[in-house]
């Protein structure tokens, strides 16, 4: 068949990678599968081998964000379409012809119009100016029209995650430092807190801290390094996680 699309999948889950290859192959029979991969060393790996047009990213790999891999990548020339098992990562209203979410367990028709609207795309716009810029701006909207919901003794609030400075750990419970001098207890571990926020830029800097990232006015370097919040407040940096956090920091300034 003349003009086939080539794709990668990657997901962390076998099953899910095996699923998406069968559904493509008995529905979408235009697209030739390249490869899989599991883990960041073999993404990187078949990024480098093939040029796929199409890459099929499950969002959360393990610990980590598919995000955090994309930062790193130096040219981002095809069409990424993200896969979830959450609704919680879904990025209602903001669609782009290049770019398009499925949720799991993946549908037929779903998958098929996705492949659809990437195989009218490919022979009009320009591949890698418009998949990095849309790429960005998903990013970008998703971080900032979300928003995470969490319970205290007054009842349910609805955050965005750029409210919160930082999360502090006391034992089964949260203390969220947030924006205007605000504070709110939870009665939910910090593990909680850092699974909720992964995708917003938040790292955790020391056992007792979960930070965002945006909300540093400055570190410091000296007595084995600190940041210093927006309001005020000086958090160490743990020494196992210094080079860690230094190069995320690099990637969000």
């Amino acid at each position: 068949m003349e003009n086939k699309l080539t794709c990668i999948i990657i997901d962390d889950e076998k099953k899910d990678r095996e699923n998406l290859r069968l559904l493509l192959n008995s529905y979408c029979p235009e697209i030739t599968v390249l490869d899989e991969a599991h883990n960041k060393r073999t993404i990187l790996s078949v990024l480098e081998k093939h040029s796929p047009d199409i890459v099929f990213f499950d969002i959360q790999l393990g610990n980590i964000s598919i995000f955090d891999i994309l930062n790193e990548l130096k040219n981002i020339y095809f069409n990424i379409v993200f896969v979830s098992a959450y609704d919680k990562y879904a990025i209602k209203g903001y669609q782009y012809n290049a770019i398009d979410y499925l949720l799991k367990p993946v549908k037929s028709d779903r998958l098929k119009d996705v492949i659809k609207k990437i195989n009218i795309i490919k022979n009009t716009l320009d591949r890698e100016d418009t998949f990095k810029s849309d790429y960005k701006k998903l990013q970008s909207r998703y971080n900032q029209s979300s928003k995470i919901s969490v319970t205290d003794s007054r009842g349910i609030h609805l955050l965005s995650p750029k409210e919160i400075l930082y999360c502090m750990s006391d034992g089964n419970y949260t203390t969220l430092y947030l924006i205007n001098d605000k504070k709110m207890v939870i009665s939910k571990n910090l593990k909680h807190f850092e699974n909720l926020l992964l995708d917003f830029n938040f790292f955790r800097i020391y056992r007792s801290y979960l930070i965002n990232l945006h909300a540093i006015d400055f570190v410091l370097k000296e007595d084995g390094g600190s940041v210093v919040m927006k309001n005020g407040n000086a958090l160490p940096i743990s020494r196992t996680v210094k080079k860690e956090f230094f190069n995320k920091l690099r990637q969000v300034i």
